[in-house]
């Protein structure tokens, strides 16, 4: 069903118009802040906390830090510390760890360094800075160049300004070329600051007079021109020379000793005419030339000679004929004189042996030997030489006198060579060695049919052609003692053995050949036995050392007498001649049962070296006095050998060495002859020993 309204009517009044719809709003409720939240967030809470936080850091800080303290020197100096460093008193706060720090100050060098703070205690240090250099200004009075030395070294220096001087007390030199030198001595303050030195040199120089007749005349000093005489000038203060010089005078040299501000007046100088200038030419050249006598020198050669004077010269050289010449000069002038020398000849005669060998003169070849040659009379090189041979070499000068002859003997290389090798020698010990250069062959041992011969004595063929040298004596007590120097051969019933020149006993073979070995160290040579802990293991053959003789040396040396063998020490016969060795003799009764009733050699045992005569080689007691330690080992052989040994040196092996020669003690046949062998090891006192060496 519907429903219309009617709306009411209104008396005289206008009609209401029609309005829009009413529509709702947006509608936010207001949200109410919590009271507590706004006082939390407030700034007053904010600063109190930070407050407390503070307070809270600080003592914490104030409970692990440490101080650290700087005493300086200055104690001004400005302190710098890396890190939190909270300034307290004279020092800093600081937690432990390590820092850096810097300390400066004006006027010194900054010091820099790390310095570590610890937590158990407080840290204290002192520093002190380096002052910075200082300066030096010197102002001289007058005002002049100078040279400044500090503490005797020169320093460069800027109108007298020396920086960077290190700060305490320096001993300050100054120089100049016209002034005395000025030392003093001041204090550098440092701290950058300058020195100021005000310094008022004296004069270095005095005033010299110089006066010459004829006046005029320049004078020099050192090569500078001071003037014209007469003349006042400045001469700087020691040992000066001044020169006067005038045209057509001579020059005079003045020494002067001058003394700073003490002037002078010199005498009056007098100029005498100069010199004339002779240039003197020979030909050929190099002759010598004396003028009034007196030596001037080897031509060419310029001569000064007094003017208004004759002079004598005269001209000379070796092979030529000398020249004489007179002549006088006017004052300055100068001449030129050459002298032609004419050589002299000498006559020289040049023979050779052999003959026709080469001739050189003055290293040109001249022609061969056996003619005779014209020299000019001044000395000459001649040379002879021919192959095969050694040149000859000398100088002579001839005479136009007389002619000379040359007589050149050539030697082969093997003849040269044996003629700078001694014939003899002395031993540091002081004993004397012959030389021997065997050329042999010859038979050791004896014949079985020879009286008095024993089983020992085997035929042997030797060649010996191995130069050596070989002691005149058997070595002595003296000689000896030198190395042992305790050693004594002691006596037979009371009959000294010991006595200096008598042959040394009671040694052994070791000790004979230890003495070698020192021998040769005193004298620089190789020593020839090999030793091992003191004892004897061997010998080197090729050593150049002392040793003992080998039996087929001894045996040549004692018994070979062109192209034969000796039977005895005085020859092949009995009875012994007179002076031929000591032997057991009518003088040994007392000491020995058998002797020889028909023979005297004036000594009971061992008699002084070289008391007889010796043998046709020049030496002594290869028979008699005592017997001798031989190099060799001993052995036995077994019978004459086809074989020829050559310079034997004895067996490789055996207990014993070889004994050779008879003593003071023997008379019989047996010993008496110089085939004789024997052999041990231990010392007996009729066995010493003689040296031996070989020429390498």
């Amino acid at each position: 069903m519907t429903v219309k309204e009617v709306a009411p009517v209104q008396d005289e009044k206008p009609p209401i118009q029609a309005q829009s719809p009413i529509e709702p709003i947006g509608f936010t409720p207001v949200q109410i802040k919590s009271t507590r939240a706004r006082l939390f967030f407030s700034k007053r809470a904010i600063i109190v906390a930070a407050c407390l936080l503070l307070t809270i850091f600080a003592l914490t800080y104030l409970i692990l830090a440490r101080s650290l303290i700087f005493d300086t020197n200055p104690i001004d100096a400005r302190i710098q510390v890396s890190g939190l460093a909270i300034p307290l008193g004279d020092g800093h706060l600081l937690l432990p760890g390590h820092y850096r720090f810097t300390i400066s100050a004006e006027g010194y060098l900054p010091h820099s360094g790390e310095v570590e703070v610890k937590s158990e205690g407080h840290s204290r240090h002192s520093i002190s800075l380096e002052k910075l250099p200082g300066h030096l200004q010197v102002a001289t009075s007058p005002t002049v160049p100078v040279k400044i030395l500090l503490d005797g070294r020169e320093v460069p220096n800027k109108n007298g300004l020396v920086e960077a001087i290190k700060a305490g007390p320096v001993r300050v030199t100054i120089l100049s070329d016209r002034h005395l030198p000025l030392t003093r001595e001041i204090n550098i303050e440092g701290l950058d600051k300058t020195h100021a030195l005000e310094a008022t040199l004296r004069p270095a120089w005095a005033n010299i007079t110089i006066s010459s007749i004829p006046s005029g005349a320049t004078v020099t000093s050192a090569g500078k021109i001071l003037g014209k005489t007469p003349l006042t000038t400045e001469l700087i203060q020691g040992d000066r020379t001044v020169s006067i010089s005038l045209p057509e005078h001579k020059t005079v040299d003045i020494p002067i000793a001058v003394t700073a501000g003490v002037d002078q007046t010199l005498a009056t100088v007098s100029l005498g005419p100069a010199d004339g200038v002779l240039r003197v030419v020979t030909t050929p050249q190099g002759a010598g030339v004396t003028v009034n006598g007196e030596f001037r020198g080897h031509t060419p050669l310029e001569l000064e000679l007094a003017s208004g004077h004759r002079h004598k010269l005269r001209f000379f050289k070796d092979g030529y004929a000398s020249v004489e010449h007179t002549i006088d000069l006017s004052a300055g002038t100068q001449r030129d004189l050459n002298i032609n020398l004419n050589a002299v000849y000498g006559k020289v005669y040049v023979t050779s042996v052999p003959s026709d060998a080469e001739v050189y003169i003055d290293g040109s070849y001249a022609g061969r030997s056996g003619q005779t040659f014209n020299l000019p009379t001044r000395s000459h090189n001649i040379v002879v030489r021919k192959q095969g041979y050694q040149a000859f070499d000398t100088r002579v000068i001839p005479s136009n006198k007389l002619e000379q002859t040359v007589r050149a003997v050539l030697l082969t290389s093997e003849q040269a060579r044996w003629k700078n090798i001694p014939t003899t020698l002395r031993h540091a010990a002081g004993g004397t060695m012959k030389l021997m250069r065997p050329n042999a062959v010859f038979t050791m041992g004896s014949s079985r049919r020879e009286q008095g011969r024993r089983a020992n004595e085997v035929l042997r063929q030797v060649a010996l052609n191995r130069p050596f040298y070989i002691g005149t004596t058997e070595v002595t007590n003296r000689e000896y003692r030198r190395f042992k120097h305790l050693h004594s051969s002691s006596h037979v019933s009371g009959v000294s053995l010991d006595n200096d020149n008598l042959p040394v006993v009671n040694i052994s073979w070791a000790e004979a050949v230890l003495f070698c070995n020192w021998l040769s160290e005193k004298d620089g040579l190789t020593p020839v036995y090999l030793t091992e802990a003191g004892r004897v293991i061997g010998f080197d053959g090729a050593a150049n050392g002392y040793r003992l003789p080998t039996e087929a040396e001894w045996a040549w040396a004692a018994r070979y007498d062109q192209g034969s063998m000796k039977k005895f020490p005085w020859g092949d016969e009995l009875p012994i001649a007179s002076n031929s060795g000591n032997y057991a003799d009518t003088t040994a009764t007392k000491l020995i049962a058998a002797v020889l009733r028909t023979y005297s050699d004036r000594y009971a045992a061992t008699a002084p070296v070289a008391s007889y005569t010796p043998n046709t080689l020049g030496l002594y007691d290869l028979g008699g006095n005592v017997s001798e330690w031989i190099h060799d080992l001993y052995t036995i052989g077994t019978g004459l050998s086809s074989r020829v040994e050559e310079n034997p040196l004895g067996p490789q092996d055996g207990d014993f060495h070889v004994i050779r020669g008879s003593s003071w003690r023997h008379s019989g046949l047996t010993e008496l002859r110089l085939s004789y062998r024997d052999y041990g090891e231990s010392a007996r006192n009729d066995i010493g020993f003689r040296l031996a060496r070989w020429v390498n």
